[in-house]
């Protein structure tokens, strides 16, 4: 059986860049079309039960602790975009993603823009 393989003009680096900048899902829709690759690649080997179980009751502590004497939210307590808990929760999944999606706007909106040179690198 013959295989047909294909140049790409791309650096091994270059896809590596791609694959880090990834995010979960997309790593596994990888690993789906192309079973080859390592699966220590979608974030190491899948943790079992007890594994998990273990790592809940060793922060479960740590969770106590934190949250000790914090009083719960209510439906009048404010939340968001001039909206009470309780209101935003009534809001269907569209309104919220949309509301949320306003703000994330709002904030690229009122940003500086500033001159950059072209030797200028993006921060990390």
């Amino acid at each position: 059986m013959a295989q047909t393989v294909y140049s790409l003009p791309v650096s091994v680096e270059q896809i590596a860049a791609v694959i880090k900048q990834m995010s979960t899902a997309e790593r596994q829709r990888l690993f789906e079309l192309v079973p080859e690759v390592p699966f220590q690649l979608l974030g190491g080997k899948p943790r079992t039960q007890e594994e998990i179980e273990t790592s809940i009751n060793a922060l479960r502590p740590e969770f106590k602790q934190a949250l000790a004497g914090a009083q719960p939210l209510t439906a009048d307590t404010p939340f968001l975009g001039g909206l009470t808990l309780g209101q935003y929760l009534d809001l269907s999944d569209t309104e919220r993603a949309r509301l949320w999606d306003a703000g994330a706007q709002s904030e690229w909106d009122e940003a500086d823009e500033r001159e950059v040179g072209p030797d200028a690198l993006p921060a990390r």
